[in-house]
C-alpha cells in the first residue's frame, strides 16, 4: 500500500475517533504538538524508525514525552501506531490529520515570506487583510528569505503572488535583455 493511503487511513480514523468523542480541536493540537517534537527531536524520530527497539519500551517513551501533554486519546492512538508497527509514520500522519482539520473547518493554508522579520502587529494586520480577500480563516505561516531583498512572497493552494524586489529586478533585467532596436536599413 502507498504511504500516502495509509497515512490518510490512520489519520481519518484519529479524526472520525475524535469527532465522535468531542476532541477534534485538542487532537488538532496534539498532533500539532508530535509534529513539532519530531522535527526537533531527531533522537525521536529515530528511535521510531528503529526496528530494533522493542515496542514496550517505544510505547514506554511515548508515554513519558507526552503523557502529561496530550490527550488520552492521543496517547492510545500513538500506542497503537507503535503496535501495529507504523510508529515510522507518526510525524506524516500527524501531518496528514492537521490538513483533514484543515480541510473539516474550511482554513486555508497561506506561506507568507518576507525579506526580514515583521512586527507582530503587522502580522495581525496581514492576517485580517488576507482573511477578508479569501473570505475563509487562514492558518497564516511566516517565513524570513534574506535573497528577497524586500517586498513579499505569497502562496495560497499552490498559487503564488511574488511581489517582491529580486522579482521585480529579474523581470527588469528580461526587459533590458531583449534587443528593441530594429534595424530599418
Amino acid at each position: 500500500m502507498n504511504s500516502f493511503k495509509l497515512q490518510t487511513r490512520y489519520a481519518q480514523s484519529l479524526f472520525d475517533l475524535a469527532q465522535e468523542n468531542n476532541a477534534i480541536d485538542r487532537v488538532y493540537e496534539d498532533m500539532l504538538l508530535i509534529k513539532k517534537v519530531c522535527e526537533e527531536s531527531p533522537q525521536l524520530k529515530a528511535i521510531l524508525k528503529n526496528p530494533v527497539i522493542k515496542p514496550s519500551k517505544k510505547k514506554s517513551i511515548i508515554h513519558d514525552i507526552f503523557s502529561s501533554k496530550v490527550e488520552q486519546i492521543s496517547i492510545l492512538f500513538m500506542e497503537l501506531l507503535v503496535t501495529k508497527r507504523r510508529d515510522v509514520i507518526l510525524f506524516e500522519i500527524a501531518d496528514r490529520y492537521t490538513e483533514l482539520y484543515k480541510e473539516f473547518n474550511h482554513i486555508k493554508t497561506v506561506r507568507f515570506t518576507t525579506a526580514q522579520v515583521l512586527d507582530e502587529v503587522i502580522v495581525d494586520d496581514i492576517r485580517r487583510e488576507i482573511e477578508e480577500k479569501l473570505s475563509s480563516k487562514i492558518d497564516l505561516q511566516l517565513f524570513v528569505n534574506p535573497k528577497l531583498l524586500g517586498g513579499f512572497s505569497l502562496t495560497v493552494e499552490g498559487k503564488q503572488y511574488d511581489a517582491s524586489f529580486s522579482k521585480q529586478i529579474t523581470k527588469l533585467k528580461k526587459e533590458f535583455n531583449k534587443n528593441i532596436y530594429e534595424r530599418i536599413f
